[in-house]
C-alpha cells in the first residue's frame, strides 16, 4: 500500500499552487466514480454508493494533486517541446475575449462520463488540472495520443503526440486564466487529428488516472491480481501496461479506498468512542507514546466485545490459545489473538490487540485485559496453549501463576527436528507426545533414549507436562497438544492484516458479526443433541472397535481387552484407565466398547461441553452495528501519529512461511521436493567432504578395501537363540534328508524333514507332529532349552546318516561341546523311552510293480476299548503331540527308525515323524 502523505508529486517541470489548487478537505463523490458500466447495471443501479459507509467514507482522495514522475510520460517519450515550439498566434480558432466576461461561454461539467468528455473552444474550467484530466479522458476515448508541451499553474498547451515529422498533426489545444473572473479557460482549439490512430496511449495511463477506474473492482473484489488487472486494461481501453504499472495502480486505488495511514490514527479515539458507545460493556484501550518534544504516537490498541466475551462465559470450555501474528500493509507492528474453543470445536475468537513488537510487556498487558475480562482470576481451573514465546511464557506466569499452561508440540519438534530429524524421531516423538498414561511416555521416552541418549535429554529438559497428554488436566475436555486454532484464525485474517489500522478492526468485527449470524443459522439445522464435530472424532477414536472385547465386572464397571492389553471402563464416573475419555470428554474406543455392550448409544456419553445448546447459547448475543466514519464523534485527545516504521532486514514476505514438518496439502502451491539440500559431497580423489573431485586439489588419496561380509542373510536381531527356524533350516537343508527333495513332497524326500518351531511335515505316509510352544527361544545359559531338544536332535541324526562328522555336525548346527554332550544323554534316552516293535504294530503291506508301496486300507476299531487303545501311548516328550494322519508302512517306519538310531515304538500308537 502507497502512503500518499509521503509521495512527492509532480505534474510537470513546475509544480501548482497547494494554496490555489488544493484542497485537503475535497471527498471523493462515488456517485461520480468514472467507472465504465454495463449499459443494464448503468440503468438500474444509477448513481448507487458503495454500500459499505466506513468504505465510502474513508474514500478521501485529492482530486488536485500532481502525479508522480515518469507516470504521464514514459521513459521512451520524447521530452515536452521548448517554450519556442508554440505558436502563441492567433489563428481562425483562437478566442480572443479581451476584457469581456465569459458568461456566455460554456461551463465544463465534471459529473459527465469519462468517455462522453471532449473539450469545447471557450470552455471554462475549475483549474488547468481539470482541463488535463479532461483532454487525458478525451485522448484516451478517442485513441489518439497528445503530449503536454507546457502544463503549469498559468496556462496549459497539449499537441499532438505523434512521432511522424514527415506529416506534423495540426492537432492543438492552449489555455490560460481569465483576467475578469476565476475561471482556466480554452483559448485555441484545433481539433483535428492526421495522424494514425493507433492507440498508442500508455503515456496517458497513469496509475492516478488507472487507480480512479479501478476503485468499485477492487471495492467489490480485493484480492484482484494485477494480472488480471492488465486484462481489464487491454479490453477496455485496448492499450497494454506493464505490470510494474498495474502494481502501482492498484496501491493507490486500495490507499484511496482505505484512507490515508495518518488519517487512520489521527481517528482512533473517535473510532473507539463510537464502539463503546453501540457496543456497551465492551473493552476498548488505547495506548500511545508521548515524547520530550511532546509528540504523540501511537503504541498499541486492545479490543475485546461485550457478546464475543458473554458467550464465552456461557459455553465455551476453558481453554484459550494465544498467538501473535505480524502485519503485513503500511500498518507496521504485531497482532495479538486470544482465541476459545466453541461447542463444536471450532474457532471463537476472543479478544485481538496490535502492538509494536510481541514482547513481555506486551503481553502482560495484553493478558492483564484478558485475565479481567473473563474473570481468569490466578488462572486456576483454565488452560492456556501457546508457542515457545519466552516473553509469553513469563508474562503468563506472572500474570497467572495457577493456570496449566500447555506448549504447542508442533514447536516442540520444530526445534528438535534441527538437530534430531528424521522419520523414526519423528514418529517416536509424536508416539511420546499423544501418549494418554504415564507408563506409555516412559515406554516411547525409553525407545528415544536406547536410539539416542541426547534426544532424550532435550526432550527432557523442555518439560513434557506441557507437550505430553500424560500429564494434561481432566476437566477441560481438550486433548490438543497443538495450538493450530490460533494459526487458523491468522489464516482467516490474511487479507485484514494487510490492510491499515482501523480498516482491519473492522474487517475483523465485520467477519465476527458474519460469523455469529451463520454459525446460529447453522446450529438451526442440526438434528442431534450433540454437535457434528465432537461425533465425528468419537467415530475416528473407535475405529478398531471390532478388535476390542469386554468383560463385565458390574453394572456399571468393565474391562475392555484386545490381546495383552486391558483397561478398566467405569461408565457412572465416565472415565477409563486409558485417560483419552478424561481428557477429550469423548467416549475412547474402550469406553465406546463397554457402552454397546449395555445397549446404549455412546453419544449419550460425549460432555455436556460439545452439546448443542451450548453451542446455541455461545452465539446467541452478536456485535451490535457500528455507524460510518462520518457519524463518528469527535474527540478533544491529541491525534496519535503512525509509530515509526521499524525496517526489517530483507524483503517482507505476505505468506506465513512453513515448517519443513508441515504436511503439505493438495491446495498448497509449494509441493515437497527432493533437493539435494543438507547433503555435504565426499571428494573421490581425496575421500575428504565438502568438496568434489573437479575442485580438489589434495593428492589422490587410494581406499582401503573392504572387508569381505560373511555369505547369507544377516540375523537382525543378534541376540536371538542360535536355534531359530533359520538357523535349524539352514543345518537341515542340503543333507540327503533336506527341507527340500523330489519324493518327499510337500516337506522333504523319503524320511526328510524340515526342523523348524511350527508344523513338521513328514513324508509320504508320515503324519503331522506339531511342537507346542513354538517361537523364538531366549538362551541365558548354555542349555539347549526342551523345546528345541528334539528338532536338533533330528536334524544331528539326518547329518549323521549323510555321514557328517562331529566337527562338521557342531559347526553346521552352532553347538558347542556340553550341547553335544546333552543331545547324546537325549538320545540315550529316547532308545529307552521309545521300544520298537514294528511286525507287533503294522501288518505287512503289498508293493506294487513300480515299487511304491500301497497303503492297506485302516480297519475299524470293534470296540470304544480298541479305539481306545490305538490312541493311548507310552511316555511321550510332553512337549510331542501325536496326531494321527495314516499308517506308514512297515518298512519305511522301520528304515526311518534305524537312521534315527531308535530302537522301538509303541505297540498301540505309531510314532508320527518329520
Amino acid at each position: 500500500m502507497v502512503v500518499e502523505s509521503e509521495e512527492v508529486r509532480h505534474e510537470s517541470s513546475e509544480e501548482y499552487d497547494s494554496e490555489e489548487y488544493e484542497d485537503d478537505d475535497e471527498v471523493l463523490d462515488t456517485e461520480h466514480i468514472d467507472v465504465e458500466l454495463e449499459e443494464d447495471d448503468f440503468k438500474t443501479q444509477g448513481k448507487e454508493r458503495c454500500k459499505d459507509a466506513f468504505l465510502n467514507f474513508s474514500s478521501d482522495y485529492e482530486d488536485n494533486e500532481a502525479d508522480e514522475d515518469n507516470d504521464l510520460v514514459d521513459e521512451d517519450e520524447e521530452g515536452f517541446g521548448s517554450e519556442e515550439e508554440i505558436d502563441d498566434t492567433a489563428g481562425a480558432n483562437d478566442l480572443d475575449l479581451g476584457d469581456a466576461v465569459g458568461a456566455g461561454f460554456p461551463i465544463h461539467d465534471p459529473s459527465v462520463k469519462w468517455n462522453k468528455m471532449k473539450p469545447l473552444l471557450g470552455e471554462r474550467y475549475e483549474s488547468p488540472h481539470q482541463l488535463q484530466q479532461c483532454l487525458t479522458n478525451y485522448a484516451i476515448k478517442s485513441g489518439y495520443n497528445i503530449k503536454f508541451a507546457k502544463c503549469d499553474t498559468v496556462r496549459l498547451t497539449a499537441k499532438c503526440g505523434s512521432k511522424m515529422k514527415s506529416q506534423p498533426c495540426p492537432f492543438r489545444v492552449h489555455a490560460s486564466w481569465m483576467t475578469q473572473e476565476r475561471s482556466f479557460q480554452i483559448k485555441t482549439l484545433v481539433d483535428e487529428h492526421k495522424c494514425v490512430r493507433n492507440f498508442n496511449i500508455s503515456n496517458l495511463l497513469s496509475p492516478r488516472w488507472l487507480a480512479r477506474h479501478f476503485l468499485k473492482e477492487l471495492i467489490m473484489k480485493p484480492n484482484l491480481k494485477c494480472k488480471e488487472m492488465q486484462s481489464i486494461i487491454r479490453t477496455k481501453f485496448h492499450c497494454g501496461v506493464s505490470w510494474s504499472k498495474a502494481y502501482r495502480t492498484r496501491c493507490r486505488a486500495m490507499t484511496i479506498i482505505d484512507g490515508k495511514l495518518t488519517e487512520h490514527y489521527a481517528r482512533v479515539w473517535d473510532y473507539c468512542h463510537e464502539l463503546l458507545r453501540s457496543n456497551p460493556g465492551s473493552t476498548v484501550q488505547v495506548g500511545v507514546t508521548v515524547n520530550p518534544d511532546e509528540t504523540t504516537y501511537f503504541h498499541r490498541m486492545y479490543l475485546c466485545f461485550k457478546a464475543i466475551k458473554e458467550g464465552w462465559k456461557i459455553g465455551c470450555r476453558r481453554v484459550i490459545g494465544l498467538d501473535g501474528s505480524f502485519l503485513k500493509g503500511t500498518c507496521k507492528g504485531e497482532l495479538l489473538t486470544a482465541i476459545g474453543r466453541d461447542a463444536n470445536n471450532q474457532v471463537y475468537p476472543i479478544a485481538w490487540a496490535v502492538v509494536d513488537i510481541e514482547n513481555k510487556a506486551n503481553w502482560k498487558w495484553f493478558l492483564e485485559l484478558l485475565t479481567e475480562d473473563l474473570n481468569l482470576l490466578d488462572g486456576g481451573g483454565f488452560t492456556v496453549i501457546s508457542d515457545q514465546h519466552k516473553g509469553l511464557l513469563e508474562a503468563t506466569k506472572e500474570v497467572l501463576p495457577n493456570v496449566e499452561h500447555r506448549q504447542c508440540a508442533r514447536h516442540i519438534y520444530a526445534n528438535f527436528r534441527k538437530t534430531y530429524s528424521g522419520v523414526e524421531f519423528k514418529n517416536m516423538f509424536w508416539a511420546a507426545s499423544l501418549s494418554t498414561v504415564e507408563s506409555e511416555f516412559l515406554r516411547k521416552m525409553d525407545d528415544i533414549k536406547e536410539v539416542n541418549p541426547n534426544a532424550y535429554e532435550h526432550l527432557i529438559a523442555r518439560d513434557p507436562h506441557t507437550w505430553c497428554r500424560a500429564f494434561f488436566r481432566t476437566d477441560v475436555a481438550c486433548e490438543a497438544v497443538e495450538n493450530g486454532i490460533a494459526e487458523c484464525f491468522n489464516a482467516i485474517i490474511l487479507d485484514a492484516r494487510k490492510k491499515p489500522l482501523l480498516a482491519m478492526f473492522e474487517e475483523i468485527r465485520l467477519y465476527m458479526m458474519d460469523r455469529f449470524y451463520h454459525m446460529l443459522q447453522k446450529a438451526e439445522k442440526w438434528e442431534s443433541v450433540v454437535c457434528p464435530a465432537a461425533i465425528k472424532k468419537m467415530n475416528k477414536f473407535g475405529e478398531d472397535l471390532r478388535n476390542w472385547n469386554v468383560n463385565p465386572s458390574g453394572p456399571s464397571i468393565f474391562e475392555a481387552r484386545n490381546g495383552l492389553e486391558g483397561y478398566v471402563v467405569n461408565l457412572q464416573s465416565r472415565v477409563c484407565s486409558c485417560r483419552l475419555w478424561d481428557i477429550s470428554g469423548i467416549p475412547c474406543v474402550h469406553a465406546q466398547c463397554a457402552i454397546l455392550f449395555t445397549g446404549q448409544d455412546p453419544v449419550h456419553f460425549i460432555s455436556e461441553w460439545f452439546h448443542v445448546d451450548r453451542f446455541k447459547a455461545i452465539y446467541a448475543n452478536n456485535i451490535l452495528p457500528v455507524n460510518g466514519r462520518n457519524l463518528w464523534p469527535r474527540t478533544s485527545y491529541i491525534k496519535p501519529l503512525p509509530p515509526l516504521a521499524r525496517r526489517m532486514p530483507g524483503r517482507p514476505t505476505l505468506k506465513r512461511k512453513r515448517h519443513a514438518t508441515e504436511s503439505q496439502d493438495k491446495y498448497s502451491q509449494n509441493k515437497m521436493k527432493v533437493t539435494g539440500k543438507g547433503r555435504t559431497v565426499q571428494c573421490k580423489n581425496c575421500l575428504q567432504r565438502g568438496h568434489n573431485k573437479a575442485s580438489c586439489k589434495n593428492p589422490k588419496v587410494t581406499p582401503e578395501p573392504k572387508p569381505k561380509k560373511k555369505m547369507g542373510r544377516p540375523r537382525l536381531d543378534p541376540d536371538i537363540s542360535h536355534w531359530t527356524r533359520g538357523g535349524v533350516r539352514g543345518g537341515v537343508r542340503g543333507s540327503r534328508g533336506g527341507a527340500r527333495g523330489s519324493r518327499g513332497g510337500r516337506g522333504g524326500n523319503r524320511g526328510g524333514a524340515v526342523g523348524n518351531t511350527g508344523d513338521v511335515v513328514a513324508n509320504r505316509g508320515g503324519g503331522v507332529a506339531e511342537v507346542e510352544g513354538g517361537g523364538v527361544a531366549e538362551v541365558e545359559d548354555d542349555t539347549i532349552p526342551e523345546k528345541y531338544l528334539v528338532h536338533l536332535w533330528k536334524a544331528m541324526q539326518d547329518l549323521k546318516q549323510s555321514r557328517y562328522s562331529t566337527e562338521e555336525i557342531k559347526k553346521s548346527l552352532s553347538l558347542t561341546d556340553s550341547h553335544m554332550k546333552q543331545l547324546n544323554d537325549y538320545n540315550d534316552t529316547i532308545e529307552q523311552v521309545l521300544p520298537m516293535s514294528m511286525e507287533e504294530e503294522y501288518p505287512p503291506q503289498t508293493e506294487t510293480q513300480d515299487g511304491d508301496e500301497e497303503n492297506i486300507p485302516e480297519t475299524q476299531p470293534e470296540s470304544e476299548e480298541e479305539e481306545e487303545g490305538i490312541n493311548d501311548t507310552h511316555e511321550l516328550p510332553v512337549h510331542l503331540r501325536i496326531v494321527k494322519k495314516r499308517r506308514p508302512s512297515e518298512r519305511i517306519v522301520k528304515t526311518k527308525l534305524k537312521k534315527m538310531g531308535c530302537v522301538g515304538t509303541s505297540s498301540n500308537s505309531p510314532l508320527e515323524l518329520d
